[in-house]
């Protein structure tokens, strides 16, 4: 798959957005889930990671207007952004390649338990253990499939 830069910069900002307080282990974590989706759900789309990542309720710091992130914009000189830049240019030119691995095993699906707020996600995602079982446990949050 070819990967333009509006999904580089929506994949960057929506990694920020949403693990920047993560270490750089778990904003890489959050970026193969952003990716995993798009490959799993958007690959039909020629933007797959910016449909992905704009896709009605799935990053709710991208598309939900209520969230918190929701208006947040990185300042210029922010080196977690610079960081989540440096990641979406390197993971999407290394999609495919077999040394490049996912620390959460192909998740498609995290949260940060504490701080977690949606009952449909405890209920489809988090209590259904046969269809989504929890794969990696990276800094506070935890990969589902």
């Amino acid at each position: 798959m070819n990967y333009d830069q509006n999904d580089q910069d929506s994949l960057a900002l929506c990694v920020w957005k949403e693990a920047r307080g993560e270490g750089q282990l778990g904003m890489e974590a959050v970026a193969h889930v952003i990716v995993n989706r798009a490959l799993a759900w958007y690959s039909h789309l020629a933007e797959s990671v910016h449909a992905a990542v704009y896709a009605k309720n799935q990053f709710t710091s991208m598309s939900v207007p209520s969230d918190p992130e929701f208006n947040l914009q990185p300042k210029p000189d922010d080196p977690q952004f610079a960081y989540c830049e440096d990641l979406s240019r390197s993971l999407l030119s290394n999609v495919g390649n077999p040394d490049f691995t996912d620390p959460t095993s192909g998740a498609l699906y995290y949260c940060n338990p504490v701080e977690a707020t949606s009952g449909w996600f405890a209920t489809h995602i988090v209590a259904d253990t046969i269809h989504h079982p929890q794969v990696a446990e990276i800094g506070h949050q935890l990969f589902y499939k």
